[in-house]
């Protein structure tokens, strides 16, 4: 179920308007004065569709990424585990190859009736061996870990990519009506402590958005996000292999 209702949709076209944090205190006191045009005023229901497309874009690209950060991690954990493992089966071996006659006669008695013998038993566990072997480190001398942090994450820890899948549906509703979709932020110097604000409608719509999925976004990521998205306004249609992706997976 999404977390976008008609009454959220409302409030951020209530929202979505040029502020003038300059002039006016608050955005409040910049509505009541009568200087804030909201350009989406009646489009709620648009707006509503575009939300939930993108919130649908955003959890499908979330959750295809975290399975690939998931394989990646696998395949980066697979030598080490191999390598135990197969530290333990060299053990087995040698030590079923030590036995003395009468042991392992009395231990193919056992395989029989299991249906195996003591060779087939000896055989399978040399094979296994010869398998985890090939999962060792010494196959995969490709490896390097990357340190600091990874592109396409915020400092907060914010992962941009899926939020860009959601911004693209949110840019192209806004051109269809007619909007820019360009981040403008500025720097309140003035106020104690100083804050930098968003100031156009798309980035205020961007941030208000975002910040009911993740209040973690600042508005450092919503300007990475729009650079982004204009950038490559194509949705992503393939993400294993995307390097952006690759970048934060790896």
């Amino acid at each position: 179920m999404s977390v976008f209702t008609i009454d959220l949709a409302r409030q951020f076209v209530d929202n979505a308007f040029r502020s003038r944090p300059k002039q006016f205190r608050s955005a409040d006191e910049q509505k009541r004065s009568g200087k804030a045009h909201r350009p989406l005023l009646g489009k709620d229901k648009e707006l509503l569709e575009a939300l939930r497309a993108g919130e649908q874009r955003y959890r499908e690209c979330k959750a295809e990424i975290e399975v690939i950060r998931l394989l990646r991690k696998s395949d980066a954990e697979l030598p080490r585990q191999c390598t135990a493992t197969a530290n333990s089966l060299q053990e087995i071996t040698e030590a079923l190859s030590r036995l003395d006659r009468i042991s392992r006669e009395e231990l193919n008695s056992i395989a029989l009736y299991q249906g195996s013998s003591f060779d087939e038993m000896y055989e399978r566990l040399e094979k296994v061996l010869c398998c985890i072997n090939e999962g060792t480190e010494e196959f995969f001398p490709h490896r390097q870990k990357k340190a600091g942090r990874k592109l396409g994450v915020g400092q907060g820890g914010v992962q941009r990519i899926a939020f860009e899948e959601l911004a693209k549906e949110l840019r192209n509703f806004l051109l269809r009506i007619g909007l820019t979709f360009g981040f403008e932020a500025d720097t309140l110097i003035d106020r104690d402590p100083i804050i930098r604000v968003p100031i156009s409608a798309s980035t205020r719509l961007l941030y208000d958005v975002t910040r009911v999925l993740d209040d973690r976004i600042e508005l450092s990521d919503v300007a990475a996000i729009m650079r982004a998205v204009n950038r490559n306004p194509g949705f992503r249609t393939e993400l294993l292999g995307d390097p952006a992706v690759d970048a934060i997976t790896s």
